[in-house]
């Protein structure tokens, strides 16, 4: 069975009467919501995105920043671009603007949920890599090198876009693409649907609960655990290192310690930027569902939650910049046509383990 949204009739029922005044005025808030939310926040949210995710990939691919941790960051960018270009059409949707025809009612209803929430997970995949490799440098550093090296995070990345892709295979049956009846357009057209004898499954409700906490409850409690035992390493390391730089007065030893207080803010912007911006989509995923279209609240949360979860796959580029001094001179360096740096992959792989990982 196949259950529709109520502005849209199956054509084999007669349409039914016109809403009511209240009905009508609930609609047009609903509608000036999601122009707002996903005609508007959300197309500059995507934009920054694209435009610093592209950046991103010119600057990690230059010869200087060769590291282990660069290839993470790099397949980093790449998911989250690929994810802000498939969002873009799957806010057309949720503006209700998607073009109407079969084809792309299949796209909604087979496609749209699978590709974008499999590249959004092997994003966040990719974040918990990084963040178990910054783990072992700092917390295991006698057994660092035997995860630190570029096949390991190869197969990493390729383990984080596999899982992803297979854990969202079920999400495909979820909606039919189904033929309605417009009454503004006075025509058939197909919009995707609930399946209800899919969505409303016990067995698929089990299984969306068990892809959230794979997917977003998790990773976020395992970022934040992670990254808050760095940090406080980093702090306990930061004041040793404090006392030996009061003793040598040494200017390479003081910029040490300002590039390990760089990290650890960008390791608090990491946890902050990630528990904030996926908690509201984990709920949500848990409750959305065709019968709550004209439910304002829900749809302001549901504005909410997907604004946010968007604007952690876009500002990564921004938050390592600000944070990571290679990150930010390369970035620089390129766009002002300067002399290129000298390669620093050999640094990262010469430096003691837990000197190393004080970069990025």
């Amino acid at each position: 069975m196949v259950v529709c949204p109520n502005l849209f009739f199956n054509e084999s029922q007669q349409p039914q009467r016109p809403l009511d005044p209240s009905a009508a005025a609930l609609k047009e808030q609903i509608d000036t919501l999601k122009f707002v939310a996903y005609g508007v926040v959300s197309f500059v949210i995507i934009a920054l995105g694209i435009i610093g995710n592209l950046i991103n990939l010119v600057v990690l691919t230059r010869p200087n920043l060769k590291g282990v941790t660069f290839v993470y960051l790099t397949w980093l960018a790449t998911s989250d671009l690929l994810t802000l270009l498939v969002a873009v059409l799957s806010m057309l949707r949720l503006h209700g603007i998607q073009p109407r025809s079969y084809p792309a009612a299949f796209y909604y209803a087979h496609l749209e949920m699978p590709l974008v929430n499999a590249l959004m997970a092997s994003s966040v995949f990719i974040v918990i890599a990084v963040t178990v490799d910054r783990y072992w440098s700092v917390c295991l550093p006698t057994r660092y090198r035997e995860f630190h090296n570029a096949r390991r995070a190869r197969l990493a990345i390729v383990t984080a876009y596999v899982a992803a892709a297979l854990l969202y295979v079920p999400v495909a049956f979820q909606k039919s693409p189904v033929a309605v009846w417009s009454l503004e357009f006075n025509g058939t057209q197909y919009v995707p649907c609930d399946n209800v004898s899919v969505s409303r499954h016990p067995a698929f409700k089990v299984y969306l609960l068990m892809k959230e906490v794979l997917v977003r409850i998790g990773p976020v409690l395992v970022v934040a655990v992670l990254n808050t035992t760095i940090i406080l390493t980093f702090r306990r390391l930061m004041r040793k290192r404090k006392q030996l730089m009061n003793n040598s007065r040494s200017d390479s030893a003081s910029s040490k310690f300002q590039e390990e207080q760089r990290l650890v803010i960008l390791l608090a912007a990491i946890v902050i930027m990630f528990c904030v911006c996926m908690t509201p989509a984990a709920v949500l995923t848990v409750l959305i569902s065709d019968d709550k279209e004209q439910n304002y609240g829900f749809q302001l949360f549901r504005a909410i939650a997907n604004d946010m979860e968007m604007a952690n796959f876009a500002m990564n580029f921004y938050v390592y910049c600000l944070c990571s001094s290679e990150i930010r001179g390369t970035f620089l360096r390129l766009f002002r046509f300067s002399k290129p740096p000298p390669d620093v992959s050999y640094v990262l792989s010469s430096k003691s383990t837990i000197e190393g990982s004080t970069k990025l």
